[in-house]
């Protein structure tokens, strides 16, 4: 550690920090068979696909999906306090969106600090030892 109190540099492949693996980890529990290059695709996708959204979208448009993504963080914290304990799929199923988006949604009450992660496991699809 240098004398600013920083941290040293991450190794190399190392750089995902632990929660967002904790997070991927979660989100492919319930896959059979993981495909990396195709997840990639598929979030090379979504980027370009919001980035091309957002362009066109008016400020009343972006108003409307701020204000539908705050219902949904409602939805999901009412959730968490009624049952305490949900899996990402069920999270998902309840609230009529999809694996990612939930894991979206989790994934930022938690940065907020208004929700926790715990319960992580390795997948059978995992592999290791």
């Amino acid at each position: 550690m240098d004398p600013k109190g920083m941290k040293p540099p991450m190794p190399e492949g190392m750089g995902v920090p632990p929660m967002m693996q904790q997070m991927m980890q979660k989100m492919m529990a319930g896959m059979q068979e993981f495909n990396p290059m195709a997840m990639c695709q598929a979030m090379m996708t979504s980027v370009a696909k919001s980035a091309e959204l957002a362009a066109y979208a008016t400020p009343e448009a972006r108003g409307l999906f701020e204000e539908w993504a705050r219902s949904v963080e409602e939805e999901v914290l009412a959730l968490l306090k009624k049952r305490g304990r949900v899996d990402l799929p069920e999270l998902a199923h309840e609230l009529k969106i999809s694996t990612e988006s939930a894991l979206y949604f989790l994934g930022k009450l938690v940065r907020e600090g208004k929700a926790t992660i715990s319960g992580i496991q390795a997948t059978e699809v995992g592999g290791g030892s």
